[in-house]
């Protein structure tokens, strides 16, 4: 056979049993031919960097002039004039087809037939009593396999995705289908047993055939034949390269560095069997309360993976913090705990995000259609406003628990958790927690209070109003800091001190030593080689240096995008210095980064300040640290200054101000479990001169430079 057929991935995995099945098919199709080709079939692909990350088979393939005979519909150049004789060649019909080359991505399942369900045009598959939306599984796979090629070989083929049922035949799939106008010659599915013609039948539904035109002297005509392409002319497959490429997770995972092999080990360690609060959750509202740095985000992932692994839950984690969301995406990935629609599940989301599919699925607001899907336009500006209209339906019961029923089993996959677990939950807004209490309930609810670090908002959200302790939640108090050596925690303990700030961590004893450089110079490459050798040093990859600058770091500008609409872009101005210096950067500065995280080790993150809540490294470097704590002062929000009696302390604005800015200054430093880094611009500046104090009375634990 000179169809040369390779698999790729696990062979202790279901997918590579179907890989093997694959593999028969194609072999069938090519055993008695005289093709000469190559065809590459993945099995439990993992795209690391993508928004869906777990991809059960890939297949791709190339041919030396391979033609076989499909029906089929076939397009041509618009710009030629087509006769009707010529637009009746083009209708479906049986046709010659040579196959350059392919790019197919299958989602398998395993349920029987009378666990597949067809709603319009979405199939459906049953999991313990539970709905989940397999065709928009199966979609978001094609986009995410897109752009995993984008960001490693700066072009992407065109996908046929397809959801292939192991456990259904033909005859109980044509029963599915049905009479189904919208769906008999135009689905995805494929049943236990098929053949390759009947598979490219099928790609040429998504991708119709392309008829060439010949083109005699001043006539035109179309050819007597069509093509499928799924690469632009002059691109071509390289099986080998691309075998490379689905080898960066591998090569991630064993080169992640000491911290990051830390983190998950605390995440996947079996924690909650000796927990008070273990025997509350499912029962009660949990809360999990206390300080920056005292593992509270760490905490709610082990809580999420322990739920999902040993209990089979689907887990969503909650935030507003976009950064966040990338870095826990990138901990699930190496962590191998899965993110799809099966059993368990561990996934996280911003809370707009969230927000808006419950929207979406209630159709609150302006919900319009466009590429047959429902969106809901200016979405962000109204956030407050929709939100506020769902809770009035709510409330006056125009929904009720059957629309909060039929919601769970409509989105089941975007909407129906288990648990959700929400971080940083005293910057909610208190309509936010009521429409969470009345579609969740409180029991399957688990939240992580920071006290008082407040972003949102100036005012701390109650969680526990009108709730009885012990009998409607349960809250345990967190006062150790678990991330920091114990110098960082002296060091920060001595500055909120000095800024007058209610703040005293408690360090653990066994974190001994920890470094704190305080530089009035701009951050210099000796500098950074110097602190870079000593975290490579420990065990540590460069994603585990992390660098935070200010917003008067970061250049803006108005860019359009490829769809006619003014954006802002952002980027960090200093890259390409960085870059001089032998620093690379994932800038997360950057609102235009095609990975959701860094998906390159020798890349250090760089992040803004604002964003630096929840994420660690070993090192950090807080840079031009006065420039934001200035920020912090110009953009305070002075809506309580005519009444500070609404503030709880019954402060003045000038109090308020002042303990806001640096209770925030306080998390930035409290990022760092080995090594901190601040560089000051102004040696005048009044958090200078704090710093300056500290250090006279720290010149043990900490290095000025001058």
């Amino acid at each position: 056979m000179a169809v040369q057929i390779r698999i790729k991935g696990s062979k202790e995995t279901n997918e590579y049993q179907d890989a093997i099945a694959l593999k028969e098919i194609f072999e069938t199709e090519f055993r008695k031919s005289n093709v000469i080709g190559e065809i590459l079939i993945i099995s439990n692909a993992t795209l690391f960097g993508q928004v869906t990350k777990d991809v059960d088979l890939i297949a791709i393939g190339k041919f030396e002039k391979y033609s076989i005979t499909i029906k089929s519909k076939a397009k041509t150049n618009k710009a030629h004039n087509l006769t009707d004789e010529e637009l009746e060649k083009l209708s479906e019909k049986e046709r010659l087809v040579f196959v350059n080359d392919f790019c197919f991505v299958f989602e398998t399942k395993r349920h029987r037939a009378e666990d597949v369900r067809l709603e319009g045009t979405t199939l459906l598959v049953r999991y313990n009593s539970k709905l989940s939306d397999v065709t928009v599984q199966s979609e978001n796979q094609k986009y995410s396999l897109k752009s995993f090629f984008e960001d490693r070989l700066n072009f992407s083929p065109y996908i046929s995705n397809f959801i292939w049922l192991r456990n259904v035949s033909w005859d109980s799939l044509k029963e599915l289908i049905g009479e189904n106008e919208n769906l008999y010659n135009k689905h995805n599915y494929l049943p236990d047993v098929f053949s390759f013609r009947f598979l490219l039948q099928l790609a040429a539904i998504q991708q119709i055939p392309y008829t060439p035109i010949h083109y005699n002297e001043s006539i035109q005509s179309l050819k007597g034949y069509s093509t499928i392409n799924s690469l632009h002319k002059n691109i071509e497959y390289n099986l080998q390269e691309i075998d490379s490429m689905f080898e960066v997770f591998e090569r991630i995972k064993e080169g992640k560095g000491e911290l990051t092999r830390k983190k998950i080990e605390r995440i996947t360690t079996r924690l909650l069997k000796n927990q008070n609060y273990a025997k509350s959750i499912g029962e009660k509202l949990v809360i999990i309360s206390g300080r920056a740095g005292t593992g509270k985000t760490i905490k709610l992932l082990n809580i999420a993976c322990n739920l999902a692994t040993e209990n089979g839950a689907r887990c969503l984690i909650l935030t507003y913090n976009h950064a966040l969301v990338s870095d826990i995406k990138r901990t699930l990935a190496l962590a191998e705990i899965p993110d799809g629609v099966d059993d368990h599940t561990v996934n996280i989301s911003t809370l707009h995000k969230f927000f808006y599919e419950i929207l979406l699925g209630f159709e609150i607001g302006a919900v319009t259609k466009q590429n047959d899907k429902k969106f809901i336009p200016n979405y962000l500006n109204n956030y407050e406003n929709l939100l506020k209209e769902l809770l009035e339906y709510i409330n006056e019961e125009l929904i009720g628990d059957a629309e909060i029923s039929e919601l769970m089993k409509s989105r089941h996959q975007q909407v129906g958790w288990d648990y959700l677990l929400i971080d940083e939950a005293q910057d909610w807004e208190t309509f936010e927690k009521d429409i969470i209490f009345r579609i969740f309930g409180k029991s399957r609810i688990i939240i992580a209070d920071g006290v008082d670090q407040l972003i949102r908002s100036h005012n701390k959200l109650n969680w526990t109003r009108k709730l009885k302790p012990n009998f409607d939640f349960t809250k345990t108090f967190e006062k150790r800091g678990l991330r920091q050596k114990i110098n960082l925690v002296t060091f920060v303990n001595a500055l909120a001190d000095k800024v007058n700030i209610n703040w005293e961590l408690e360090g653990k004893k066994e974190l001994i030593g920890g470094k704190i450089i305080i530089s009035l110079n701009e951050y210099n490459e000796d500098l950074h080689n110097q602190e870079y050798r000593i975290c490579k040093q420990n065990g540590n990859s460069a994603y585990e240096m992390l660098f935070l600058v200010p917003p008067s770091m970061v250049d803006r500008k108005k860019i359009t995008d490829k769809y006619g609409n003014q954006i802002s872009q952002h980027t960090f101005q200093k890259i390409s210095h960085f870059e001089q210096m032998g620093i690379p950067i994932w800038d997360g500065t950057s609102n235009d980064l095609r990975t959701e995280y860094s998906v390159n080790l020798n890349e250090h993150r760089l992040l803004q300040y604002e964003s630096c809540r929840g994420l660690e490294g070993w090192t950090v470097a807080c840079l031009n640290f006065d420039d934001f704590i200035q920020y912090k002062y110009d953009t305070f929000a002075d809506e309580n200054k005519d009444n500070p009696q609404q503030s709880l302390a019954l402060e003045t604005f000038e109090e308020m101000r002042h303990k806001f800015i640096y209770l925030w200054s306080l998390i930035p430093l409290t990022r760092a479990i080995d090594t901190l880094i601040i560089t000051i611009r102004d040696k005048d500046s009044f958090i200078a001169k704090k710093l300056k104090e500290v250090y006279q009375e720290n010149p043990d634990i900490i290095e000025w430079i001058e």
